[in-house]
């Protein structure tokens, strides 16, 4: 009776010490992986508006300005293809999409005629914003990616409830 006593405590210690062990797992997995995805989310928003800042920018100079007139323009149009080549790095197939989009109008806005900057503001930039389109992707992908990080978390909260 003694040795079967004996051998449940120290099962029942083993079986313990295992749950703890699995859970601790489990919470060190789930810190690690939020803290992977919030570092993705902040290098993505990051790259993003980087994007957004310089393409703005450039939009407003290529309809105001010739390329050749100014060599900062130059040096923001390769900028601006520098942060377009990281993008291309991660950003989902839409995202690389849009970004394109963007970059080829720049390049047609340089070869139009050029606009006054009160020419510009009557043509309505607000009602043909060249960086939405852009920009409301970035969100839904930054949204997905929020997601998919918010369903893992739950999953390994139910495995961790469960032990």
């Amino acid at each position: 009776m003694e040795v079967t006593s004996g051998l449940a405590a120290v099962m029942g210690a083993v079986v313990g010490g295992l749950a703890s062990l699995t859970s601790t797992w489990l919470g060190e997995r789930s810190r690690h992986k939020r803290d992977l995805l919030q570092r993705e989310i902040s290098r993505r928003e990051t790259t993003y508006s980087d994007f957004i800042e310089r393409a703005s920018k450039l939009y407003v100079a290529s309809a105001t300005h010739s390329i050749e007139e100014d060599e900062a323009e130059i040096e923001g149009a390769v900028s601006l293809y520098a942060v377009a080549s990281r993008i291309r790095l991660f950003a989902s197939d839409q995202v690389i999409e849009e970004a394109e989009k963007v970059l080829d109008l720049i390049i047609a806005q340089y070869g139009a005629e050029n606009i006054s900057v009160e020419q510009l503001r009557e043509s309505g930039i607000k009602k043909k914003d060249p960086m939405k389109a852009f920009s409301v992707i970035c969100r839904r992908e930054l949204q997905d990616i929020q997601r998919r990080g918010m369903a893992f978390m739950h999953d390994v909260g139910r495995l961790r409830r469960a032990t």
